[in-house]
């Protein structure tokens, strides 16, 4: 069966020791970049030599998973919180999304060049992936700093700022294929967080119409994806956000946004992070259309130790009820790129032994 990975991979020590050293002052930009291209270019050959058949540059240029691509875009800029108490009772620091015009395309975003450096890293080995953070999270973003109405820079209609967002990531995408890019992969916890009921309840007692966000969500995924070239694979990871794995349901409640999702969303592939032990979960597979290929994300990405083989085969022989096994294929259940790993005993090599333990089964 086939491996993938989500796309976020862990830095090496070097890498880490050069962030901090730029962070002092004692090495300038043109020396990290030199240390994240070395970075980039060991990760590009463990996963070919993993066998995995979409390479990425593991994120690893990011400071965050999602505003670096927005921050790059026309009509969004970075605002920083370095003093006060967000939401914890000490002082803190923070980026936030500002909106200062139309959101729109932009030629010259970083990710471009960050992907050049990838495609001619890769020299055709294998077939290149970028990864973006979900339209549907950026609406959803925007959302919170406007409390659920349209924003003032959009003052007419919820409806113009899906366009813009739909178009600048469309254009983006367009571009990326221009670059040799083979496969746009979607990184989504809009979605997922549509199913935790505190967050909804929230939505909710904001006064904001849960159905009516539910269809503009999936409508600016789908909007952007309009166009793309047929040889360009489109996927998308459907996150729950920290708890990663969504509360997967699959009967057609009226506020159950995943079988409408799933249904509906114009992508060619979906990972779906699960549970082991959970069977129930896979059952939302059933509204995956037939022509549609799952990537199973059944390893603990955040974790060190093995998985239990029988568990792992046991949520593939389930999944194949909904899912044609020639359509399946394994990989962890998130990305391996976060903050606290140091906490949590992970090490540089731990990413790659999971990914040799998911071929082996």
């Amino acid at each position: 069966m086939t491996i993938e990975s989500v796309g976020s991979f862990l830095p090496d020590e070097n890498l880490i020791s050069a962030r901090l050293d730029f962070e002092r002052g004692i090495i300038d930009r043109p020396q990290l970049t030199s240390e994240e291209d070395d970075a980039v270019c060991d990760i590009v050959e463990r996963q070919i030599a993993c066998g995995v058949p979409f390479v990425t540059s593991g994120e690893l240029r990011r400071k965050h998973w999602a505003n670096d691509f927005w921050f790059g875009l026309n009509g969004i800029s970075c605002e920083n919180i370095s003093s006060g108490h967000i939401y914890q009772s000490v002082e803190t620091s923070t980026d936030l999304l500002h909106i200062t015009g139309r959101i729109g395309f932009n030629p010259d975003h970083q990710f471009f060049d960050d992907f050049r450096f990838l495609h001619s890293m890769v020299a055709r080995r294998a077939r290149c992936r970028q990864t973006l953070p979900s339209p549907a999270n950026l609406l959803l973003e925007i959302y919170a700093i406007s409390d659920g109405q349209p924003h003032n820079i959009y003052p007419a209609s919820m409806d113009d700022l899906i366009d813009d967002i739909a178009s600048a990531y469309r254009q983006t995408g367009l571009h990326l294929h221009e670059l040799g890019c083979d496969s746009l992969q979607y990184d989504d916890t809009a979605l997922g967080l549509m199913c935790d009921d505190i967050y909804t309840k929230r939505l909710l007692q904001g006064g904001v119409d849960l159905i009516k966000l539910h269809l503009e969500l999936i409508s600016v995924i789908n909007r952007s994806l309009e166009g793309l070239p047929e040889t360009m694979e489109k996927s998308i990871y459907i996150s729950g956000g920290d708890t990663i794995v969504p509360e997967w349901e699959h009967i057609e409640y009226p506020d159950n946004i995943m079988p409408k999702a799933l249904s509906s969303l114009n992508v060619d592939k979906f990972f779906i992070p699960l549970d082991l032990g959970n069977d129930y979960a896979t059952e939302v597979l059933r509204h995956i259309p037939q022509e549609k290929s799952v990537v199973l994300g059944l390893t603990d990405a955040h974790s060190p130790f093995p998985e239990n083989t029988s568990s792992l085969i046991e949520m593939i022989h389930n999944a194949t009820q909904w899912i044609e096994p020639s359509r399946l294929a394994l990989s962890p259940r998130t990305g391996f790129k976060l903050s606290s790993y140091n906490q949590r005993a992970l090490h540089y090599e731990d990413q790659w032994c999971k990914l040799i333990e998911l071929s082996s089964i």
